[in-house]
């Protein structure tokens, strides 16, 4: 996660960064020779992951003691595009020298997997990591992207500045990829493409897969949806609402929640050191101890969409110059003071974002469109007739996810019909590293189906 705005450096940040950092499973190794492509999908263990609170399985993920362990494997290469050589960045955005990116490449021929990230997510953060290693392990050459949701991606590869429209997000992201692909191809063979994302990016991957049909450029082969959104609106909704869920007074009561939270982690650490944000068990034995209600679990999650949401919006308006937050026509530069800017942006929601933004440029920008055909066309339902019974589809959620609405698991599962599979319980991303749901997302990619 990373916040742009002062708030970088400030407890906020702190706390609810530490309660989603886990140890990461890319170590330090040497480089090995390459993995051969799988023929099929590697023998895993029944379906047993431990945790059934899903506020809880979204904060924890998977206990590392039940990880494949990939330190073995290459650290990804972290590269850089220029998008739009003749764009013009505010020295206010110094650090955004091109779009950043990052590889996994076998040595012999394979195929090339393309993996989006999720909502305000960079190619490094533990999910994309995470997918990296089931990838490259399996034999298949990886890309890396960030969200569009991102600043890095914002600034530097999206046409016109104003994210979260999955069809303007296909285009941006079918622009990059071309660029990237022809970087590729060049440096080792690749046999065939794929496609994969998870939560926001999933959702992406649907609408750029739909591009591609038409273009043809990169012929997607496969492509899989990992715990996508059924409606983007209707999710904006339940993450909004979460931040809310212990916090009575709304966003002013914020600094009296992390005190809390952070009182609590202080207590955990028996030597009276500093706090090791990257000890995961220590947040393990914090709930395990405390037992947290889904009130408090929801507004942490509901504090780390925030954040992305503010750091998002701050970046967007600077960029459209549309003055919502930073007085339009004014310079933003490397000794612009941001103090006023981050407290307003913290008050910003995603809804409010999505009526006083999002629809505002793009109702403006397709006269005769209503808010509501808005709405309708950023719903996964939206591509139904082309989704539906389509084998080069295949999708994976949790039957308790907290993203989507009410009753949009089942629809999810009607739209995908006969390819999608749903574990029961895993909340938003929890189980992404689990070994058994790695196992059934290569087996999608290898061409053997949706496991049931």
């Amino acid at each position: 996660m990373t916040l742009h705005l002062p708030m970088a450096r400030s407890r906020f940040l702190l706390i609810v960064q530490s309660l989603f950092t886990v140890l990461l499973l890319l170590g330090c190794a040497s480089k090995p020779e390459g993995f051969p492509l799988l023929t099929t999908a590697p023998a895993a263990p029944a379906y047993a992951y431990p945790i059934n609170n899903p506020y809880a399985a979204t904060i924890i993920g998977v206990p590392k003691e039940m990880r494949t362990d990939y330190s073995a494997l290459p650290t990804p290469t972290a590269r850089m595009l220029t998008v739009y050589p003749k764009r013009f960045i505010p020295s206010g955005f110094w650090y955004e020298k091109g779009l950043r990116y990052s590889t996994l490449l076998q040595p012999q021929a394979a195929p090339l997997i393309y993996v989006i990230a999720g909502t305000g997510a960079d190619h490094r953060s533990e999910q994309m990591r995470s997918l990296g290693n089931v990838f490259y392990s399996a034999g298949f050459h990886v890309v890396l992207l960030p969200s569009t949701t991102h600043p890095n991606f914002i600034v530097t590869a999206s046409e016109n500045f104003t994210p979260g429209r999955p069809r303007q997000s296909a285009k941006d992201l079918y622009h990059v990829m071309k660029m990237i692909d022809k970087q590729v191809a060049a440096e080792v063979p690749v046999t065939e493409r794929l496609l994969t994302g998870y939560s926001l990016g999933g959702l992406d991957a649907a609408f750029t897969a739909r591009l591609d049909e038409d273009e043809k450029a990169l012929n997607f082969r496969r492509v899989f949806l990992i715990n996508p959104p059924l409606s983007l609106y209707s999710s904006i909704q339940m993450i909004d609402k979460m931040l809310y869920s212990a916090l009575p007074n709304g966003i002013d009561d914020v600094d009296d929640f992390i005190d809390r939270q952070m009182a609590r982690l202080a207590t955990m650490s028996a030597s009276g050191d500093a706090l090791d944000f990257q000890n995961e068990r220590l947040f393990i034995d914090a709930y395990n101890k405390y037992k947290p209600s889904d009130n408090s679990l929801a507004t942490v999650i509901g504090l780390n969409f925030r954040l992305f949401a503010a750091n998002m919006i701050f970046t967007s308006d600077v960029m459209a110059n549309t003055g919502y937050i930073y007085p339009k026509n004014t310079a933003f530069t490397t000794t612009t003071s941001l103090n006023n800017y981050l407290s307003v942006a913290l008050r910003t929601s995603l809804l409010n974002y999505f009526n006083d933004i999002y629809s505002e440029r793009y109702l403006a920008d397709n006269p005769g469109m209503t808010k509501k055909a808005l709405i309708e066309e950023n719903s996964m339902e939206s591509l139904g007739a082309y989704l539906s019974h389509n084998p080069k589809f295949g999708m994976m959620t949790n039957r308790d996810d907290i993203i989507p609405a009410p009753g949009e698991i089942d629809r999810l599962v009607a739209l995908f019909d006969g390819h999608a599979k749903i574990y029961p319980n895993g909340g938003h991303l929890g189980n992404l590293s689990y070994p058994p749901v790695a196992r059934d997302i290569v087996q999608f990619m290898l061409g053997q189906g949706v496991a049931k």
